[in-house]
């Protein structure tokens, strides 16, 4: 592909033919490499999902530009486009159609990329929710729950032939209608699906996340293993706007303290419901000064939840500092979350373990580094171990623990509402509001897209049990200031 335009290439040059700006921001970059490898097959997935904040060039970028530019290396490619409703469908149907046969394109096909490709009554106008190529291709839209009878997406080979494309499958404002969240899901379900020309045809799947039920959540409940899940934010871990000039940090901030409901799901792509959450907002206590907090601490260690490679795009690593009351409470210390690869996941747990084990006045030293033994996790404790240094124990659950991650996040909730689970203030560290709302989002039916905190919280916290922890009197509440 590397002699033709890639996606970003074909996407500016398609703005600045429509003589409109195009900005391009590194998270359109992920986005494109991803919608790349779809094309070429190298997704771990059949499927992709890319879920990004509102007016961040979601319908440009992932439809409008990556459907043209998909079918001049395939122009028999045949596309399913598909929206929540029929008349935003057909607008990308026709964008497309004129980029196909526009002069510019016209200008910069090859005998071997779109040189071919013509639309059969380009200039007559006709369908404007239909059109196809000399070689075969088509791209047909629709919105949800219309008609489709007839149509497929894909080719009967392994090569790419195409795929379904939903773009937004429900409005914002229908979010809170079960019957129409209902209706979005089952469309996917019992329509789109059944119009693929193979099982593993692709189905793209963008939009911003609206309910812990949408089609994301249904799809991530049912099926996250046939997904490669893209997740944009639109503030970083350092509470910097992903697109400054479209929104601003301090609009998101203010945002998420006026309507949290909004910035945790259109803006974060973090939504939760109250009616499912196992962990209440609610339920955290809190403390300010870290000195407060060492004067009762009797015992200090380290859990780590790691993720299979940095690469899988919804899997971060996560190492938790718990500070350990008696049996009466616990105190998380600290925090560091990342995607790395196997070698600076090493540099990052060596640094994590110095950072608070090194003997300091007054600081009670963690003395145990536990690591759940799965996948780089167990290539990380045998490393450690090889190296000497660190006291590094694998972690499993036991038979008094439930071997799921619902099961064991229950288990952690009596300690957590009795008030014995104290955080940081979120006003000293920026990662306490996302700890706090991964836990929230964390649902019974396993539609939450995240849970590496809740995994490392929930390792720390059984360990603590399987030692007698939760019991005796309920620990004193910090004075916590404005």
């Amino acid at each position: 592909m590397s002699q033709y335009p890639s996606l970003i290439e074909f996407w500016r040059i398609q703005r600045m033919q429509s003589r409109e700006l195009c900005i391009i921001k590194p998270f359109h970059h992920t986005i494109a490499n991803a919608l790349t490898k779809l094309v070429l097959g190298t997704l771990p997935t059949p499927n992709l999902m890319i879920l990004m904040p509102p007016r961040c060039g979601k319908t440009d970028l992932v439809t409008k530009a990556f459907i043209p530019w998909a079918m001049s290396y395939f122009p028999d490619s045949e596309f399913i486009t598909s929206s929540y409703a029929s008349d935003l469908a057909e607008a990308n149907s026709i964008h497309i159609r004129n980029t196909l046969s526009s002069e510019w394109y016209r200008s910069i096909v090859r005998s071997d990329w779109g040189a071919s490709v013509q639309m059969r009554g380009e200039n007559g106008g006709g369908r404007v929710d239909y059109f196809h190529t000399v070689e075969g291709g088509s791209v047909k839209a629709i919105g949800t729950g219309g008609g489709i009878t007839g149509f497929g997406a894909g080719k009967l080979r392994k090569e790419f032939g195409g795929c379904i494309n939903i773009d937004d499958p429900l409005k914002a404002q229908d979010a809170r209608s079960p019957a129409k969240r209902l209706a979005g899901t089952a469309y996917l379900e019992n329509t789109l699906k059944s119009r693929r020309n193979r099982d593993d045809t692709p189905i793209l799947l963008v939009m911003q996340r609206l309910h812990a039920q949408d089609p994301a959540g249904y799809v991530l409940q049912q099926e996250r293993h046939l997904w490669t899940v893209i997740q944009i934010p639109a503030l970083d871990a350092n509470n910097e706007s992903i697109w400054e000039e479209r929104i601003s940090a301090k609009s998101l901030l203010e945002m998420k303290e006026s309507n949290p409901e909004l910035f945790w799901s259109q803006y974060m792509q973090e939504p939760s419901e109250s009616a499912q959450t196992i962990f209440k907002r609610t339920w955290w206590k809190y403390w300010q000064d870290l000195k407060e907090v060492e004067a009762r601490l009797t015992f200090k260690y380290i859990t780590a939840d790691t993720a299979f490679k940095a690469k899988d795009s919804a899997d971060w690593s996560v190492f938790q500092c718990w500070g350990i009351e008696g049996i009466k409470g616990m105190h998380l210390i600290d925090q560091l979350k990342g995607k790395w690869e196997f070698p600076e996941l090493l540099v990052n747990a060596k640094a994590f373990w110095q950072k608070h084990s090194t003997p300091t006045p007054g600081v009670t030293p963690a003395s145990e580094f536990w690591i759940e033994d799965k996948a780089s996790g167990t290539s990380l404790v045998q490393t450690m171990r090889s190296q000497g240094g660190v006291p590094v124990r694998p972690w499993s659950p036991t038979d008094k623990t439930s071997p799921d991650k619902v099961g064991r996040a229950n288990q952690c909730t009596p300690s957590i509402a009795a008030g014995r689970i104290f955080l940081p203030d979120p006003k000293l560290y920026k990662w306490v509001d996302g700890f706090i709302n991964e836990h929230e989002a964390f649902t019974p039916d396993d539609s939450h897209l995240n849970d590496d905190q809740v995994d490392a919280d929930s390792m720390a916290q059984l360990i603590w049990q399987q030692r007698g922890g939760g019991r005796g009197p309920i620990p004193l509440e910090f004075n916590i200031g404005p």
